[in-house]
């Protein structure tokens, strides 16, 4: 403890004595709040994987591409649009030119700042060169203060540290990028090693990868990123899959993704992606050599771990045809088919005893007056479809409305299908409809949806019916001064957490507030009560959690400090409350709390050095009634769970 206060007392000097102008910590910023406003359930992680990689890669705005923009979460279809018509009416020259475009509010467009550029490419930069490359690292080491069951057993095989390291180095047409990860528990040589190579603006040739990579198109139904669907208080525009085609990957994900070689041709109007991967997955087999599941954690800490590695073989190719509608709407063709070495058994991925699978997909996503129409068909042996129909509509600049019908056929595969829904595995069948609404009263927001679905089950022939809604409204009261209030109402049967013949209805309330004190300091409280009651059993229980924040942030000085206290007290896990916690750059976290406790934590980041970064986080759970925490391998002696990571982050 005597070094990491040392640590932070040099970070505090040093930052007062070499502070240079840096905007990172408004971006980290930025991308937390977009990740804040997704659903509990969702992996933020992954989110903010994703969006770091945006942020490093800005959108040109002189001359956009919609299926750029649309990689955005916060950017609906009908302001990607308009930003495309209001580039190609008039040159841009300066990022606020973009305020006055149509559908644009303040909001958005600060949160539109770190993902986009004017200009970044240099057309003397043709060849890679490493003097004249941007070179980016990141180093973080995290560490439980406590000791687990499976250290003081000696059980794991490593020590009790993470390590996270990552270096990209770039130019306008050729990046490198490396990544190592490190789990606790785990040796050095069994960790995450993956990388990337990736060619780009090569005459025809738009993007051509090596290593890992991810693919996605259309809404999902054939290839998507490993997402989950986001519901939270972006009503109108979350029902959209957000596709980025074939996209480098160095994600600490070690499950999902491909590995091998990509590449995307363009010809004014039409874009040609093709890629072929061979990946080995973790998974466990039974004695007729079949595998009974997969092992998607990517932690190898004993030797029962180590014998999932590298079990199963895949290979896959596949391809993406596009073509542009007037820059502002498309028609896509997807398809793809993979081979296992391996017998998979129907619990995991229903093949019908074969090895082999193949899909295909057309989609559209078209301008219709001042609407946009969207889908997606899917099937694997053209006589069973699933499909997604939906539509944007804005009535006006204050009111705009959507729809999003889903159907998705039981037998229907594809391995790497994620679309909007409320299952994972949509193999199994799911039937939705959803409604979205958002409306702008001068400065107050209102977003609202309201969704029910059907899940067809195995285990009885009514299958289970949800029906899922929420209001959202934003009220900022003047410059300091911003209010939420927010509540959201879940509704299914049969959910079999109880009883199975049991209705679960969970309903959360949300008051929240922030006030700006200063032009650096900020206070922010929250405030949120869930139920949840079970019917015909008559089963209730309640939950409590609220927060306080204190942040300060000096954009110029390169200095970032927050500090939050919870308090929560729920019945058990199924009244479960999360909070979206800051971390260190790159580190995204969303833990759900239960029981009764408090915790804390403290993040600080500085600017040691131009382009030199320093950051570093605290936190620490304790729980009052508790005289252990967690279970098996994870169980700790005591009711206390305190977690230390130090991160440098470095450019040249």
């Amino acid at each position: 403890m005597r070094t990491v206060c040392l640590i932070i007392l040099f970070t505090a000097v040093s930052s007062a004595l070499y502070a240079q102008n840096n905007h990172r910590s408004n971006d980290q910023e930025i991308i937390e709040s977009i990740i804040d406003n997704s659903s509990n359930e969702q992996d933020v992680q992954l989110w903010g994987e994703e969006l770091d990689y945006l942020r490093s890669h800005p959108i040109d705005i002189t001359r956009p591409c919609y299926g750029d923009l649309m990689k955005l979460p916060f950017v609906s279809p009908m302001l990607a649009e308009s930003i495309i018509l209001f580039s190609d009416t008039v040159s841009i020259v300066d990022v606020e030119q973009l305020r006055p475009v149509h559908l644009m509010t303040a909001l958005i467009f600060d949160k539109l700042l770190p993902f986009i550029i004017i200009n970044h490419q240099n057309a003397d930069q043709s060849s890679f060169d490493l003097f004249s490359s941007k070179v980016e690292t990141r180093s973080r080491l995290e560490r439980r203060l406590q000791t687990t069951k499976g250290f003081a057993d000696n059980k794991y095989l490593g020590d009790a540290v993470s390590s996270y390291e990552r270096v990209r180095v770039k130019n306008s047409t050729l990046e490198l990028a490396g990544v190592f990860e490190k789990d606790p528990g785990e040796l050095t040589g069994d960790g995450l090693l993956t990388g990337y190579c990736e060619l780009k603006d090569a005459s025809a040739l738009y993007q051509c990868v090596l290593g890992n990579f991810t693919v996605s198109s259309a809404e999902g139904l054939v290839f998507a990123k490993n997402i989950a669907a986001s519901k939270g208080n972006d009503a109108v525009g979350q029902i959209r899959k957000r596709s980025g085609g074939i996209s480098p990957a160095a994600s600490t994900d070690e499950f999902s993704g491909f590995y091998g070689a990509a590449a995307q041709l363009q010809f004014n109007d039409i874009s040609l992606g093709t890629f072929y991967s061979q990946r080995k997955l973790p998974a466990a087999i039974d004695t007729g050599n079949t595998v009974i599941s997969f092992y998607p954690s990517g932690v190898y800490r004993t030797l029962s771990d180590l014998r999932k590695r590298n079990i199963l073989s895949e290979k896959t190719v596949g391809g993406i045809f596009i073509f542009a509608v007037e820059n502002i709407g498309s028609l896509t063709m997807s398809m793809m088919n993979v081979r296992y070495d391996h017998i998979l058994d129907r619990t995991i991925l229903d093949l019908a005893g074969d090895k082999s699978l193949s899909a295909g997909s057309i989609s559209w996503d078209i301008p219709v007056y001042k609407s946009k129409i969207f889908g997606e068909a899917a099937t694997n042996d053209a006589e069973r479809f699933s499909k997604i129909l939906g539509v944007f509509l804005p009535l006006s600049k204050t009111l705009a409305v959507s729809y999003h019908h889903r159907a998705y056929i039981n037998g229907y595969i594809s391995p790497y299908a994620r679309p909007f829904g409320e299952r994972s595995n949509i193999g199994d069948g799911e039937r939705g409809d959803y409604f979205g609404i958002e409306i702008k009263k001068e400065k107050a927001t209102i977003n609202a949806y309201l969704e029910q679905y059907i899940l067809p089950s195995t285990k009885n022939e009514f299958g289970s019916f949800g029906r899922e809604n929420l209001v959202h409204l934003s009220l900022p009261i003047n410059r300091k001064f911003d209010i939420v209030l927010q509540i959201r109402n879940k509704e299914r049967s049969q959910p079999e957490i109880r009883n199975t013949d049991d209705d679960r209805i969970q309903t959360n309330y949300r008051i929240a507030y922030t006030y700006k004190a200063t032009r650096h300091f900020s206070f922010t409280n929250r405030i949120e009560f869930i139920t949840v009651k079970y019917k015909p059993s008559q089963y209730s229980e309640n939950g409590l959690l609220t927060f306080l924040e204190g942040s300060y942030q000096n954009v110029q000085a390169g200095v970032r400090i927050k500090s939050r206290m919870i308090f929560f007290e729920t019945a058990s896990y199924d009244s479960r409350l999360y909070q979206y916690e800051s971390d260190v750059a790159g580190n995204y976290s969303n833990p759900p709390m239960y029981g009764k406790g408090l915790r804390w934590y403290v993040v600080a980041g500085a600017e040691l050095f131009h382009e030199f970064n320093l950051s570093f986080k605290y936190s620490a759970t304790k729980k009052m009634n508790e005289v252990v925490l967690g279970s098996g391998d994870d169980e700790i002696v005591g009711n206390v769970d305190s977690r230390v990571s130090l991160q440098l982050d470095f450019q040249f």
